[in-house]
């Protein structure tokens, strides 16, 4: 690293006391570094106090140019971070300039973030969990009725001290700044626990916030996070388009209603997120007692409709339409949005609900498939890795159904979609064998040739009758 980027040799200055400071603040001590500053433990002279202060230097990013107006932002935020005084958010204290560094001085807390419980081994139990949650979606409320979104809510800026606490940190400090003819100011957050619109670029509301607080609680609740790429863009492309997964798939002794719960807080429209902490909280406080989780009418009403709208769900009666509409997810894609990707295995699979979507292997087109085709539920019940990609040819809507969710429902849920399945299996094979055996006796070679066209699309997990 060359002399320049080097925080520890640049920003501190010896004073004639021999004690290393950053402005009036002196140095004791690193507490960790991230890609443009350090953060240091400190101690203001003027009365004592100890601090966490955390540096930014912000030319070795930007142009001269755009420089100062990076700065007065800067400072604009952390200012209004200094006046969101909560239990639960770590208490600014001031915020300056030394050279080219711009710092700002924090309460200094004392115990471990998030990071410490996030993985296999090391997870908190479901109701501490759902405690802590509870209380930063209550501290997230307060900052966002006073104009402040976090932007980059994730385990390493939630504290849980040694006191027990839960305390929000970097409010205000995620924003950085892209200067062109067309965006203003931008965010730059850390990759995994991004919102779809943080992804794209989009203007921000306080729900994205909670968008990453549910990736959050996924990983807390499952050690491991709910969307994953092999690369930035796979991560990306999933975070804007897959479905998340059920957290019983890894956790299966949670409440299922917890699930539900995640699965809203992981929509990729913000306005079917939650609208507010409050009521984050309150649907994983009903989901953790067993209680039934809130279905608003209107969303209910329209999932009722589409599934109504598709032959599979004919024989269905009232009852049973709503319990799928509970426990089911509903997913909107857009033309080329990958649904189903090959090499995945998971226990979910796909009933197409509007729209059209193409099956591909090899980057060949296998199949087309349209309104009411089911796709994935070979790969879900053989546990098998997926054989073919499936992505969207129109915009459609799609309904995914979990194995492990649908074995908490009730029997007769669980018989009717198994009988249903049934019934198409067999209807869809006594086409195939009907087309196999007019194609086979004009020509065998043909037939050669058919036949393993078939056997590919079969092993794509799909139900439906290949190309003409």
């Amino acid at each position: 690293m060359n002399e320049k980027d080097d925080t520890l040799r640049n920003i501190i200055k010896d004073c004639q006391s021999s004690t290393p400071s950053i402005g009036r603040y002196q140095i004791s001590g690193s507490l960790g570094r991230g890609n443009m500053g350090e953060v240091f433990r400190a101690k203001d002279p003027m009365i004592g106090r100890l601090v966490a202060l955390k540096t930014r230097r912000f030319d070795l990013v930007y142009e001269q140019k755009d420089l100062q107006y990076i700065i007065d932002k800067f400072f604009e935020e952390a200012r209004i971070a200094g006046n969101l005084i909560h239990p639960n958010i770590v208490t600014v204290f001031d915020v300056g300039q030394d050279g080219d560094y711009c710092f700002i001085a924090m309460e200094l807390l004392e115990g471990d973030n998030l990071t410490a419980f996030n993985k296999e081994g090391t997870l908190l139990p479901p109701e501490k969990v759902a405690d802590i949650i509870k209380r930063v979606c209550l501290a997230l409320d307060f900052a966002h009725s006073r104009g402040v979104i976090h932007r980059d809510v994730k385990p390493a800026n939630l504290m849980f001290t040694r006191d027990r606490r839960i305390k929000i940190t970097d409010f205000g400090i995620a924003m950085m700044a892209r200067t062109d003819s067309t965006n203003d100011f931008q965010v730059m957050g850390t990759p995994s626990y991004m919102s779809p619109e943080q992804t794209k670029g989009l203007k921000l509301t306080e729900r994205t916030d909670f968008f990453s607080l549910g990736v959050v609680l996924f990983e807390l609740l499952a050690g491991r996070r709910p969307f994953q790429g092999r690369t930035l863009y796979e991560l990306m492309d999933n975070i804007r388009y897959s479905p998340a997964p059920s957290v019983l798939t890894y956790n299966p002794r949670l409440p299922a209603g917890i699930d539900q719960v995640l699965q809203r807080a992981l929509e990729k429209e913000p306005e079917l997120m939650y609208r507010s902490g409050k009521e984050f909280a309150e649907e994983i406080d009903r989901a953790m007692k067993g209680d039934s989780i809130t279905v608003h009418d209107i969303k209910a009403a329209k999932k009722a409709a589409l599934l109504k709208s598709v032959d599979f769900f004919r024989t269905f009666d009232r009852k049973e339409i709503e319990e799928v509409t509970r426990y089911g997810t509903f997913i909107r894609y857009e033309p080329t949005q990958v649904i189903v990707r090959e090499g995945d295995v998971d226990t979910t699979f796909f009933i197409l609900l509007s729209g059209a979507v193409r099956v591909i292997k090899n980057n060949r087109k296998i199949a087309d498939l349209a309104k009411g085709a089911c796709f994935g539920e070979m790969g879900a019940f053989t546990k098998t890795a997926r054989t073919a990609h499936v992505i969207a040819r129109q915009p459609c809507i799609v309904l995914k159904l979990d194995l492990k969710v649908l074995e908490r429902q009730s029997p007769s849920l669980r018989l009717k979609i198994y009988q249903v399945f049934i019934e198409t299996l067999i209807v869809r094979l006594e086409k195939t064998t009907k087309r196999l055996s007019e194609q086979a006796a004009p020509n065998p070679q043909q037939n050669r040739h058919d036949s393993t066209a078939q056997i590919q699309f079969s092993a794509t997990g799909t139900i439906s009758e290949p190309d003409e």
